[in-house]
């Protein structure tokens, strides 16, 4: 995701399209569509919606599940209700493997404006779930972090708690292959710390990972400062560390990324690297994608995460 597409509702999930759900309208069959359950602002129709579909015969066969703004003009509102529907009807759920919480737009509600919930129920009452991704930081906790078939999970905020991402390190994904986290800024609620990723970036955890997604950080340069000497570096196929504060002296020291690994592309769009250091990184031996949005205002004194409120 580019720093220009945080502004659009998804079009597809898990490969397949998106559309919002119209009790009016038959369910597509066989799971071929992806239905997005959502509120506006003159009428909350997220839960009956939701509860209309789970009615249907599509539901049994629904791979992935996208749930919008479920609170309307509330911009304080939990999804506490969505996540009690979703493990009530689980039985009805039976093929489901994907689950986006949060696919909230700006127009809607700022992304650190979003109030999230625990989401340890919905990895509880799925089994067999293959995705999690969520968008909004507050509130948003993982309390029991394990899960056998997880190989995706991804928490995208303006502003990421260090006790979330301690949960994650501590946690028990034994299939993961793709963590993403957006750690934010401390003015939205990000209280993290390179000290808190140490669990993750010893390669301890998660031994099929092949994407790591370190992005929205304010500290990245420090990422950047330990993450070249990380084991799990070495592994992975793919290293995230864009729509962050990234500047020359994080750029240098990834330079000194290891080679002779399995690392195929790095990606540090939205960046505030000068053209000498862009240069140097271009000499590495794998892509990396060091493009910056048409809008980004490279001041040397006000530098931003792509997203913060």
């Amino acid at each position: 995701m580019k720093s220009d597409d945080i502004h659009q509702n998804a079009k597809t999930f898990i490969g397949k399209r998106i559309a919002d759900y119209d009790p009016e309208k038959k369910a597509a069959p066989g799971g071929k569509t992806v239905y997005r359950f959502r509120s506006d602002w003159e009428e909350a129709n997220c839960i009956p919606h939701l509860i209309h579909f789970l009615e249907t015969d599509a539901a049994a066969e629904a791979i992935g599940i996208v749930i919008g703004n479920w609170a309307g003009d509330d911009s304080e509102g939990d999804p506490d209700e969505v996540i009690d529907l979703l493990c009530e009807k689980r039985d009805q759920l039976s093929s489901l493997k994907a689950i986006y919480l949060g696919d909230i737009v700006s127009e809607e509600n700022e992304m650190s404006w979003i109030h999230q919930s625990d989401v340890t129920p919905l990895l509880e009452a799925f089994p067999n779930l293959e995705l999690l991704r969520t968008r909004g930081g507050q509130d948003l906790a993982i309390s029991n972090p394990q899960h056998t078939k997880l190989r995706g999970l991804i928490c995208e905020s303006g502003g990421l708690s260090a006790e979330v991402v301690r949960s994650i390190g501590r946690s028990e994904f034994p299939a993961l292959e793709h963590l993403e986290l957006w750690l934010g800024t401390e003015e939205y609620g990000g209280s993290s710390t390179v000290e808190d990723l140490q669990p993750i970036l010893s390669g301890e955890l998660f031994p099929n990972l092949k994407y790591l997604g370190l992005r929205n950080c304010e500290f990245v340069n420090d990422i950047a400062a330990v993450i070249v000497n990380s084991p799990l570096v070495q592994r992975i196929e793919s290293l995230d560390l864009s729509l962050g504060v990234l500047t020359d002296e994080g750029g240098r020291a990834l330079a000194s990324l290891p080679t002779n690994g399995k690392l195929k592309h790095v990606s540090l769009h939205y960046n505030y690297l000068t053209n000498e250091v862009i240069k140097l990184l271009g000499k590495l031996p794998f892509k990396v994608d060091m493009s910056k949005p048409s809008h980004m205002d490279d001041d040397e004194e006000w530098r931003f995460v792509a997203v913060g409120e």
